[in-house]
């Protein structure tokens, strides 16, 4: 079985765009089948964007696992001075989300990538909404590598939901991170912010 977190190129089509509205700023987005959350931005994204698009997120982001682009897109509009990359291993993905950065008006680095290490930069902040259905293996080594190429004084932003093993992923962030707090909690999603 395929899932948007593996590259199916041969998946029917069936675009859709649709409508988002975040803080007063109206998007415009492309989906399709074989893509996260295809017809409206999910909560946990929204949860996550909700408590960290005011902080001061550097002057560098990568959007890990971008899917179709919401994330990244929305923040870089918030930051127009920051440099956002997007990293994702699903093709029609990464297809859709430089559709979307264009029609957003924001320039953003989108790329395939099934191994953030690749990239070969490191970044002041990492925001990511786990590949759940992907396993705590693949979800781990997520982890690690974003830990791996942080900068100094850098924070990764995750969001999970707590029925889907935030309480294991919190452990596993605190062997990587010297500090992994909770700055937001809704309807059983919580957001992590972890740094030293």
């Amino acid at each position: 079985m395929n899932h948007y977190y593996t590259d199916n190129k041969d998946l029917r089509s069936d675009k859709k765009e649709f409508t988002y509205y975040f803080d007063n700023e109206v998007f415009r987005f492309t989906t399709d089948n074989g893509v996260f959350s295809k017809n409206n931005v999910d909560f946990g994204s929204y949860i996550l964007l909700r408590s960290i698009y005011k902080k001061d997120l550097g002057e560098s982001l990568l959007d890990l696992g971008s899917g179709y682009g919401p994330i990244g897109i929305i923040l870089k509009r918030f930051h127009p001075e920051m440099d956002v990359e997007m990293a994702e291993v699903n093709s029609r993905a990464i297809e859709l989300a430089i559709h979307n950065c264009v029609s957003n008006g924001v320039d953003i680095k989108v790329n395939l990538c099934d191994d953030i290490l690749k990239l070969h930069r490191s970044f002041d902040t990492i925001v990511l909404n786990p590949p759940i259905r992907a396993g705590k293996v693949v979800i781990y080594e997520l982890y690690e590598k974003s830990r791996a190429i942080l900068n100094e004084h850098g924070h990764l932003y995750i969001v999970i939901r707590k029925a889907q093993g935030a309480a294991s992923s919190k452990e596993k962030l605190e062997t990587l991170f010297s500090e992994v707090v909770m700055i937001e909690r809704d309807k059983g999603y919580l957001v992590y912010d972890c740094y030293d």
